[in-house]
Formats: C-alpha cells, sequence, structure tokens
C-alpha cells in the first residue's frame, strides 16, 4: 500500500519481533483473571468512520478494523505471519499447475442470522467486488492480475449490462458443491493464497443485497447494490462479529456473531470510537473512556516519562518501509552514483532518534523486519559523508548544479520536520545549499504522480499481506507514475520480479527476491531511511494477541476473538 496516497493509509513497522503477547499475553487461560461478562467491552479509536460497511468497498486501515471482524476471509496469517491458515475455509488445496485452488469450507460455517455460508455466497461475493461498475480499490492488482478471466477488468463498459455480466460470467470462479469454492487463474501464482487473506475477498448474500434493494437489479447499478452496507440490521456477516449500532461520525458498536463457526468471542462488545483529533483520543485514554490508542508523536516523550502510562506504552511492529524518492528522469538522478551520495549522506539513527523520538528505527534495506524476505546483509547505502562526497566527484556533478534542485515536501508537521532534517543533512554533508518546497499534500500528490518534482519523501510502502510479490512490483518499470514515482530504470529488475512472482517454489522466489532487493538498494532505485512502529497505549487490564501486521492504532485487531478483559 502506498502510504498517505493511496490504498491503505498505514503508518509505522517492525523490528524482528514477530508476535508481542501484550498485557498479560494472549497464551494463558482464558479464564484466568476473567472480568465479568459486564465488562467484557473493548473501546479502541479507530480515528475515522469506514466510508464503507462493504468489505469490498473498503480500502483503509480503520476500514479494515471494522470490516475484517465482522467478515471473514477464506484464510488468514498466522501470528507470526510466516504462512497462511484455515480461517472461512477449513483447508485449501493447489493444482500441481499451480493454477486452481480449491477451498474446503468450514463445513459448519454460519452468516450472523444463522443461515449455513455456501460456496454460492463466495462466488456472489468475488462477483461482487469484481464488478468494475462499483469500481472496488483493492481489485486492481491483486485479483484482476490473478484470477481467469479478470485480465480485462479495466476494459469493461461500465456502462453496459450486458458487457459486465458477460465479464462476471467470464471470471474462473465456481461451486461446485455448497462447501467448496473453487479460483481458477491466469498463471501460476504462488503469493494467490496471501491475495485471498485480504478482508476485502469476503462471501456476500445475494438474498440479503437483493432484499435491501427492494430486489433484483442490474449490474451497472451501483447504488442499489450498495445499499444493504448502510443499515446495522442487514450488514450481514461471517465474521466473529457483528454490527449492532452505526452512530455516524462518533462511533460503530460491534457484538459477537453468536453463529460463529469458531465460537463465540469472550468480548460482549467493541466499540470503535472515530476520534481522528489525537490530543482529544489521548485524554479519553486518560480518563479511561478508551483502553487502545496511539500515542500523538506530541505526547510521546510525556508518556515515557510518566511512571503509569510508561508501563501502558508498546512500540509495535508493523511491516512499513520509508525512503526518499529521486526523478530519475532529471539528469544527474539518472545516475546511481549521485542517488547513491544521496543515500549515503543521512544519519539514520540521529534522524529516527532526535526527529522521530525514537518510535521508528534506521534501516536501508526494502522489506521490513518482521516479514518473509527481510535481510540487512547489504550496507550499501550506510552513513558514509566522505564516499557520498567521493561518488559526487566520481559523477562530476557539482554543488552548483545540485543546489537547483529541491525536495518537494507535504505541508503537514511531520513531513517539514522529518524533510528539514534530512535536506540539512544533505547541506552539511555534502557541501550544498538546497532548499525545501514545501505545499499542500493535494498539490503534492498530484505532482509526483505526474513526476513533476526533484526528490520527494517520505515515501513509503506498507504490506498488503507479508509476501514479497506486494512489495517488488512497485518498482518495476510499469509501475512509473502510478506507484513508482522516480521510475528508476534497473536492468535485467523486471523480468526478474516476473519471474519470481509466477514461480511455485518458495525457496526459488525468495532467492530472486533478494537479488531484487540488492538492485534496489545497490543501485540506490531509492534512499531507504527507516522502518516504522506504532507507539500504542493499551489499557494492562485488555488482553490480547498482537502481530506485525494489525491496522494502524489497533493492537489485536487480527486476533480480537480472542481477546479478553481481565478483572480490574
Amino acid at each position: 500500500m502506498q502510504l498517505g496516497n493511496g490504498i491503505r493509509a498505514l503508518a509505522l513497522a517492525s523490528a524482528g519481533i514477530f508476535v508481542v503477547a501484550a498485557c498479560g499475553g494472549s497464551t494463558g487461560t482464558p479464564s484466568l483473571n476473567l472480568a465479568p461478562s459486564a465488562q467484557q467491552i473493548l473501546r479502541a479509536n479507530d480515528g475515522t468512520e469506514p466510508n464503507s460497511y462493504d468489505p469490498t468497498q473498503e480500502t483503509y486501515t480503520y476500514e479494515a478494523g471494522v470490516g475484517r471482524n465482522v467478515f471473514e476471509s477464506l484464510l488468514k496469517a498466522k501470528t507470526d505471519l510466516s504462512d497462511v491458515q484455515g480461517a472461512a475455509a477449513k483447508s485449501y488445496d493447489v493444482s500441481s499447475d499451480g493454477l486452481t485452488y480449491t477451498f474446503h469450507l468450514q463445513p459448519n460455517a454460519k452468516w450472523s442470522d444463522g443461515k449455513p455460508v455456501t460456496a454460492s455466497d463466495w462466488v456472489y461475493g468475488y462477483q461482487h467486488l469484481l464488478n468494475p461498475a462499483l469500481a472496488a480499490g483493492y481489485v486492481d492488482p491483486f485479483f484482476d492480475g490473478a484470477i481467469a478471466g479478470a485480465q480485462n477488468y479495466s476494459k469493461v463498459d461500465v456502462t453496459s449490462a450486458s458487457a459486465i455480466d458477460s465479464y462476471i460470467a467470464g471470471l474462473g470462479l465456481s461451486a461446485p458443491d455448497a462447501n467448496t469454492f473453487v479460483i481458477k487463474l491466469q498463471h501460476p501464482a504462488a503469493y494467490f493464497k496471501w491475495v485471498v487473506t485480504l478482508w476485502v475477498a469476503a462471501p456476500i448474500r445475494k438474498d440479503v443485497v437483493e432484499s435491501a434493494a427492494g430486489g433484483s437489479f442490474a449490474s451497472t447499478d451501483t447504488t442499489k447494490a450498495e445499499v444493504w452496507a448502510n443499515n446495522a440490521n442487514t450488514i450481514i456477516g461471517n465474521g466473529p462479529f457483528k454490527i449492532s449500532e452505526i452512530v455516524s461520525k462518533d462511533h460503530v458498536t460491534l457484538v459477537p456473531n453468536t453463529n460463529y463457526w469458531g465460537g463465540t468471542s469472550k468480548l460482549q462488545s467493541i466499540t470503535y470510537s472515530f476520534i481522528a483529533d489525537g490530543n482529544t483520543a489521548y485524554s479519553k485514554y486518560q480518563t479511561g473512556a478508551l483502553d487502545i490508542i496511539g500515542v500523538p508523536i506530541a505526547d510521546v516523550t510525556v508518556v515515557r516519562a510518566d511512571a503509569t502510562l510508561s508501563k501502558q506504552a508498546h512500540l509495535f511492529p508493523t511491516l512499513t518501509t520509508f525512503w526518499m524518492t529521486y526523478n530519475t528522469h532529471k539528469a544527474p538522478f539518472d545516475n546511481a552514483d549521485v542517488r547513491m551520495a544521496f543515500a549515503k549522506s543521512i544519519d539514520r539513527t540521529k534522524l529516527a532518534v532526535d526527529v522521530l523520538h525514537d518510535t521508528d528505527k534506521a534501516y536501508q534495506s526494502f522489506i521490513p523486519q518482521g516479514m518473509a524476505g527481510a535481510d540487512t546483509s547489504d550496507n550499501a547505502q550506510s552513513f558514509d559523508p566522505a564516499a557520498a562526497k567521493a561518488l559526487l566527484v566520481k559523477a562530476n556533478v557539482t554543488a552548483a548544479t545540485l543546489n537547483q534542485f529541491k525536495l518537494l515536501t507535504r505541508n503537514t508537521t511531520g513531513s517539514k520536520t522529518t524533510n528539514q532534517f534530512i535536506i540539512d543533512q544533505w547541506n552539511t554533508n555534502l557541501g550544498l545549499n538546497m532548499q525545501l518546497d514545501v505545499i499542500d499534500s493535494k498539490t503534492v500528490t498530484s505532482r509526483i504522480r505526474a513526476g513533476n518534482f526533484d526528490i520527494y519523501g517520505p515515501d513509503g510502502w506498507g504490506a498488503d499481506y507479508p509476501d514479497q510479490q506486494d512489495w517488488f512490483d512497485i518498482f518495476t518499470s510499469g509501475s512509473c507514475h502510478s506507484l513508482n514515482w522516480g521510475c528508476p530504470t534497473l536492468s535485467g529488475y523486471d523480468a526478474l520480479v516476473q519471474k519470481a512472482d509466477t514461480e511455485l517454489s518458495q525457496t526459488q522466489r525468495n532467492a530472486d527476491y533478494l537479488t531484487a532487493q540488492k538492485m534496489l538498494i545497490d543501485q540506490a532505485a531509492v534512499g531507504f531511511i527507516y522502518q516504522q512502529y506504532e507507539y500504542d497505549l493499551v489499557a494492562p487490564y485488555v488482553n490480547y494477541t498482537h502481530t506485525a501486521f494489525d491496522d494502524q492504532g489497533l493492537p489485536g485487531d487480527n486476533y480480537y476473538n480472542t481477546a479478553y478483559i481481565t478483572s480490574h
């Protein structure tokens, strides 16, 4: 996910810790010191109200925090992110050619209204997701680039019901029987097991959708297709929780789905507040009105110095890496030596400690610690001002030339503070006098997408799922100005990534992706700067399991069905 601009707006990453059992741990006996049922209430701040409660139409972390608990995908990540495990599907098989995935559904799975979940519900849910008229944010590239027949997604005439219906009928989705859901792929894709863990890939009840809409409707009708998702009473899910209340602009309440195949949650309700202001959320946590919040950066030092709050604070790993992007279509940034000089002239440790309050960690690699493919052995971009200056001499680039360029910066406190430090590093360590170009965030986004910048950052990527395929494709030539703002040309990179994406051997995939990562680092495709962490406050009576893949400000939300409140 492109941070701050695109699909899911995450923030914060990982340090080699795969799983954190917080506040009493999640491995003890659940009945130990369990609070009474009336106190099994979790109150968290989700920050922003979801744009939709239809999981297929959700694209941001604050939406996923709701969607993944009300609906359940076929598979889910293990707590250590080492592999997938069964969820709505008890198990799955992959054909020897890697083109057919067969999912065996939980035999006793039921919707929140008690009706059985059937394979036809999965077919309809995926068809709903892939309806081009609905333009779901997560279809491209995850589903249209993998599922057979979906490759023409962007070419379908969305004003023509017959064109849409024909396209949907041609998708590689089928239900041989009530408990078997089959997906055929366009090409082998060992990573597809991770694609089906995405919360947007959920079953949907056709009868519920049509009943809410007042009857059947044309596939071009995007309004009727979404009526069901606007009312708590008609949001029927297959997940461990169901929505009991939606108070617009204030909160949404989840309660246990007593029909959930995996058993009823100990938590009797989860309230997600929509508090955008971090300081307001911080105050509510201090008064006991919230149990979980992300600590505002301005309050990090205060929390660390507080005898009580410091014990409730946790620096959590997530899967996000940040870097500085050079416009390689502009000389001299088309020269790898110049890019490397800029990368080597940033003291990342000082940046992380002094500017980011030690809530993020210096990093000079691509794949974050905490997921497959993480490797920190390549130190080509390590801080070395003398070597950086020598690279500029080698490239025959003068200070006068470089001083003509500016660092494009979003007009936010965080971006301005970080970029002022970075440009000071370049000016001091390279003998330059470069300036910031500070403008509003919307204009920055437009300019980087048009390639109208010299250097931009911090830019970054957060995992949609913990497989390398989700990362390396952003630097292919086809991603130029869509995800890969700087558009560096790395000889052999595209072919290597395509090979790794379609290989069935995980060992070979790992080796090829590692080679691709070395190309990014050694040729300074971008200047890697830090891996981000999340600093949260969690009340000591909340017992939960955290993973590095939890949603922003919601530690443990991937496993809230196993969370509980202890006596307090």
